[in-house]
């Protein structure tokens, strides 16, 4: 209790700290929030929207923000300003979720959670400006908590504003599918055993009616996102085909660099990484051959259009050309970043975070552009789960004399 409570304490001075420092949130619009603000307006004149204004409103992803910025500027005003309190607000009760439904874990990893959380660049620019990600995550956490807590009916309609927040929300409930079904396998000596296991937990189902919620979405738009405002801002041609694997590569990459690493480092789990490949043969040598091929065949570069003038793929790739490194050695290092991802979460122990980082990662390969800030909401998730024993850490530790260790036994530290 004494931990949350100055935890929070410490958040409150730091949110009030940044808001004055930010002028109260006033100020000029910022980029995306050019587009953003008179989608919000558009959605101000209809609290309830039309089917015809779902259809139309011209943004990619899915309207809730812009519903609930549309509700706050019909009680306050059309100003920005009362745009970004909302996020600024938002963020702020993400926080105090993300303290106040923890665990009693160990200090180290509450604190290296929290502050994992918050020192991800893109957490600043999206609580301080009006921006749609927040509204996302928001709504994740809220899903992950339901789900962690057993209540599956409010975790699944988390999950469904959360995917009416960003389309690609939907990973997370089907991680939650995935999982489910994983260990309905694990236990079953046979397809029938396999169907009465998951007849008998219909866990699952509650989180993959959460998937198709997608599904209406892609009907009123005969696509992922309206056609026209996809072609307009030069994205795929073909929703359905077309793929990038290099923004496979670089999302894994980044989960390393704001993930992974820190997560080795500060719970000293560096010699797992180290034993990996004498543990694990088969995984091993399998990531190297396909990560390879990936940085070979599909290196990590961005969608350099009319649309988006960006060079940088985000900004670790924006620090690494910096400092020097590009074209071959550069991928290389996205490459072997990737593979500490991989080894960190790929295992015959698969579980949860392994289906989380999976999916989420594979889906990326679908964005329009790629940028650090995608990563962002399985990031949240990721330390948040970190304070949970169950769903952390497959780790193999070292046999003790006297003491049999089962190689499938969850140990932490």
């Amino acid at each position: 209790m004494l931990r949350k409570s100055s935890s929070t304490l410490l958040i409150l001075v730091l949110f009030s700290f940044i808001f004055i420092l930010k002028n109260h949130l006033k100020g000029d619009l910022y980029q995306d929030e050019n587009h953003y603000l008179p989608t919000a307006v558009q959605f101000s004149s209809q609290p309830i929207p039309s089917l015809h204004l779902l259809e139309t409103y011209e943004q990619l992803n899915t309207p809730i923000p812009f519903i609930l910025g549309g509700w706050t500027i019909k009680v306050f005003g059309e100003n920005i300003q009362n745009l970004r309190l909302l996020t600024f607000c938002l963020s702020f009760i993400l926080i105090l979720i993300f303290i106040w439904t923890s665990p009693d874990t160990t200090p180290v990893r509450f604190w290296l959670s929290l502050c994992g959380l918050l020192i991800f660049p893109n957490y600043y620019l999206i609580s301080v400006f009006y921006y749609t990600d927040i509204f996302a995550m928001l709504f994740v956490l809220l899903g992950l908590v339901y789900y962690l807590r057993g209540s599956h009916l409010f975790g699944a309609i988390f999950f469904i504003a959360a995917i009416c927040s960003r389309q690609y929300m939907l990973a997370f409930p089907a991680a939650i599918v995935a999982d489910g079904l994983t260990n309905s396998l694990r236990k079953s000596a046979s397809i029938s055993g396999f169907i009465k296991n998951i007849s008998s937990n219909k866990t699952w189902v509650y989180y993959t009616i959460a998937v198709l919620s997608i599904v209406p979405w892609i009907i009123l738009w005969k696509g992922f996102a309206p056609k026209a405002l996809m072609i307009a801002q030069h994205y795929a041609q073909n929703q359905l085909t077309d793929y990038n694997p290099g923004y496979v590569l670089y999302a894994a990459a980044i989960i390393a660099c704001y993930y992974v690493i820190p997560e080795a480092i500060a719970t000293r789990k560096i010699h797992y990484y180290i034993a990996y490949p004498k543990l694990h043969p088969n995984y091993f040598f399998t990531m190297v051959f396909g990560i390879s091929l990936l940085v070979y065949l599909c290196p990590a570069q961005q969608a350099y259009n009319e649309y988006f003038t960006w060079p940088y793929l985000g900004y670790v790739d924006q620090l690494m050309i910096n400092i020097g490194l590009d074209g071959a050695p550069k991928q290389i290092i996205f490459g072997l970043l990737m593979l500490i991802t991989c080894m960190r979460f790929i295992s015959p122990h698969i579980n949860l975070v392994s289906w989380l980082f999976i999916i989420n990662t594979l889906l990326l390969g679908k964005a329009q552009l790629s940028w650090d800030k995608y990563s962002l909401p399985l990031i949240m998730t990721l330390w948040f789960l970190l304070m949970f024993d169950k769903y952390w850490f497959f780790y193999v530790q070292k046999p003790v004399e006297g003491k049999h260790i089962d190689k499938g036994t969850l140990h932490y530290s």
